[in-house]
């Protein structure tokens, strides 16, 4: 209610306020029940007044608790979620070989994938009494992205790129010389292949596909180590997510 609004109002309902200022003992000789009648008549008024302002007001918004309802909407978003980690054991693909990978969604439709994989081969041959001998290990470190935004449930086109490190090592000897050394060669490598992943709670995980490893030596006939090659490559994946 405006309580300026209803000051103003008593102020001309009193004559400009000269009852008031009159009340407190300079009024003139009038009737009591005269003075009490023009006084009541204005209380009343003022009353019916302030009532009337009060229904006009518009009616103040209560606030609505909208909790379940978000958390309703949250556990229908959950559902329609990929599980959002997942550990499987790669065939081929970015290692070459074989790997084992932890990938965790970064966001609904994106994968960050890294892996460890290992390798170690080694050789010897003896002839007239001289004997020679070789080993090499390598140990492959994969990181990949992978999109899976184009889905139907829990079956996705799987789209990715990313790269491998290698480090490679070894040793050889032989008609008493013995050498060794030792590397770090990177890769680039893109895939893309068929995925299913479970939506919204935990279970079995497949991928299969083909990637395309690229780096200086790869190649499918004849690669030489000064030029840069692409090797197309195969992928399967076995796992559970969660």
């Amino acid at each position: 209610m405006n309580w300026e609004k209803a000051r103003r109002f008593l102020w001309r309902a009193t004559g400009n306020g000269e009852m008031l200022k009159t009340w407190g003992g300079s009024m003139p000789k009038r009737s009591s029940r005269r003075r009490v009648a023009v006084f009541s008549a204005c209380a009343l008024s003022l009353l019916a007044w302030a009532a009337r302002s009060a229904a006009d007001d518009p009616p103040v918004p209560q606030p609505v608790s909208s909790g379940p309802v978000q958390e309703a909407k949250s556990q229908e978003s959950d559902k329609d979620k990929l599980a959002q980690n997942s550990i499987f054991a790669e065939g081929l693909g970015a290692a070459i070989g074989y790997s084992i990978n932890y990938e965790r969604m970064v966001i609904d439709q994106l994968g960050v994938r890294v892996g460890f994989s290992y390798l170690s081969f080694g050789a010897s041959a003896s002839a007239g009494g001289t004997s020679a001998s070789a080993s090499a290990s390598y140990i492959f470190i994969p990181v990949t992205v992978s999109y899976v935004g184009i889905r139907s449930g829990t079956s996705a086109l799987e789209l990715g790129a990313g790269m491998t490190l290698l480090y490679a090592s070894g040793t050889a000897n032989g008609a008493g010389v013995a050498t060794s050394g030792s590397g770090i060669v990177p890769f680039g490598l893109a895939m893309i292949g068929y995925r299913l992943q479970p939506v919204g709670h935990a279970g079995f995980m497949f991928r299969i596909g083909m990637s395309a490893l690229v780096a200086s030596g790869l190649g499918l006939q004849n690669p030489n180590p000064n030029t840069l090659g692409v090797l197309p490559w195969p992928y399967i994946s076995l796992g559970a997510s969660f």
